[in-house]
């Protein structure tokens, strides 16, 4: 019997920080999306946005994000219509409204993200039917979906 995969959006957060350090539980997610364990989701908005990130603020790690992405084949989310997003836009500013918007279009099973400022203010997860959340409690909830297969 075939297992579906555990399907989570990656914010750009998590990923530039898994660029930056592979210990910590965004570079553990990482390591599940590279092994196949986990299905990771992202749209343009997050790579465009990670690029941006990384110029100004990590230069070097340019070439190795560019190949890390090219490596994990992440399953691009559709982007979202203008009356789509504008739900979000009530709530969020615009880039985090579209990768919000984007994840809850992929149907995924969590949202990953360090911008707890953003979204996980009063409302935001109103507007989705998945868990937002830090990648430490993504671990948790994927060992929780995981015991199903246990039993």
């Amino acid at each position: 019997m075939a297992i579906a995969q555990y399907r989570v959006f990656f914010d750009t957060s998590v990923y530039i920080a898994a660029l930056l350090s592979v210990k910590g539980a965004a570079g553990e997610l990482v390591r599940l999306a590279e092994a196949g364990v986990i299905r990771m989701v992202v749209s343009e908005e997050v790579i465009t946005e990670s690029d941006r990130v990384l110029v100004v603020k990590f230069p070097g790690l340019i070439q190795e994000s560019r190949k890390l992405w090219k490596h994990l084949s992440p399953e691009i989310a559709p982007d979202p219509t203008t009356g789509q997003i504008k739900p979000f836009l009530e709530k969020l500013p615009k880039g985090d409204a579209s990768i919000l918007c984007a994840a809850h279009l992929s149907k995924v099973a969590a949202f990953v993200t360090w911008n707890t400022r953003d979204f996980m203010a009063p409302g935001v997860t109103s507007l989705v039917d998945f868990p937002i959340v830090v990648p430490a409690d993504c671990l948790k909830l994927f060992r929780k979906w995981m015991e199903q297969f246990l039993e």
